[in-house]
């Protein structure tokens, strides 16, 4: 016969209270049931627990030796309800989170170090790679973060909510000769010896297509991961580089930027797979997502 957890966590309070009256009004039971439930759990170990002693009881050997396995069960068991109704309040578990590597390194950062302090007891994991790969992974994390227009690309039951818009720029060495102008064409651009982001980057998607949009399709000789390696190829390169604005922060004396003609703008989303979509997931819920895009 197997071991119940009820009958465990009303010898437990048996042994705590002292008396099966006692046990019976703690756990909110009949003298009977808690008798039933005794009877059957010294049935399952094969040995008796307790003996009648006056208007209480006392512990056998077994007893004794039991005892401390059911306040484990018991201690076992109150951590697992504190967990799942932290779990319901949005105060504990697990949030995985695949961001861009824009948004990763632009905005996750303070927005995580206010979430922890709000929430302390959600863990928070985050994997950065371009705006495709995360598209491509989605159903293995519980939110994604891209800066691109992927989100028309997701299956049916998959979500996404916009959260605002980026603006591409063109980065260049101080001094440059393209620095010179308020806004630089696109159409100078086009036989340019630009740096461009990865394949799969979103900031490529967005300038691909106004690139198409105007008729032109520029060769791409020099593509590099991640806004840092575009702006360090900055220092003995001669052309200039594409990248948004929200990543220019850390770029200091190095560079400076121009929009471009016409504009290009960068859609940002809030990726959910179905588990998130139509489960109930109250720690990714409380983590959300960073909101420093311009809406628009």
């Amino acid at each position: 016969m197997r071991l119940q957890p009820e009958h465990i966590l009303t010898f437990a309070e048996l042994v705590r209270r002292g008396s099966v009256g006692a046990a019976a009004a703690a756990r909110h039971l009949t003298q009977p049931a808690v008798s039933n439930q005794l009877r059957q759990l010294q049935q399952a170990i094969g040995e008796p627990l307790y003996r009648r002693q006056g208007r209480g009881v006392a512990l056998t050997a077994a007893g004794e030796a039991f005892h401390v396995h059911a306040l484990r069960v018991e201690q076992a068991l109150r951590a697992a309800q504190a967990f799942a109704e932290g779990l319901a309040g949005g105060d504990t578990g697990r949030v995985r989170i695949a961001a861009s590597q824009t948004i990763a390194g632009s905005l996750l950062p303070a927005f995580l170090a206010a979430f922890q302090h709000r929430h302390a007891g959600i863990e928070v994991l985050v994997d950065t790679s371009n705006s495709r790969q995360v598209v491509a992974r989605l159903h293995e994390y519980d939110i994604g973060l891209v800066e691109s227009p992927l989100a028309r690309e997701l299956p049916a039951d998959y979500r996404a909510v916009a959260l605002g818009r980026d603006e591409v720029v063109l980065v260049m060495p101080r001094g440059h000769a393209l620095a010179a102008l308020e806004a630089v064409p696109l159409r100078l651009l086009a036989e340019a010896p630009l740096i461009w982001r990865e394949a799969g980057s979103g900031t490529n998607e967005v300038v691909e297509q106004a690139f198409r949009e105007i008729g032109l399709s520029p060769e791409r000789r020099l593509a590099l991961g991640g806004v840092a390696a575009v702006l360090e190829a900055l220092r003995p390169g001669p052309g200039p580089g594409l990248a948004h604005r929200l990543a220019l922060r850390p770029a200091g004396a190095l560079a400076t930027s121009r929009p471009v003609s016409p504009g290009v703008r960068r859609p940002s989303h809030t990726l959910m797979p179905p588990h998130r979509a139509v489960g109930r997931r109250p720690a990714a819920d409380a983590a959300g997502a960073p909101s420093a895009v311009q809406r628009g």
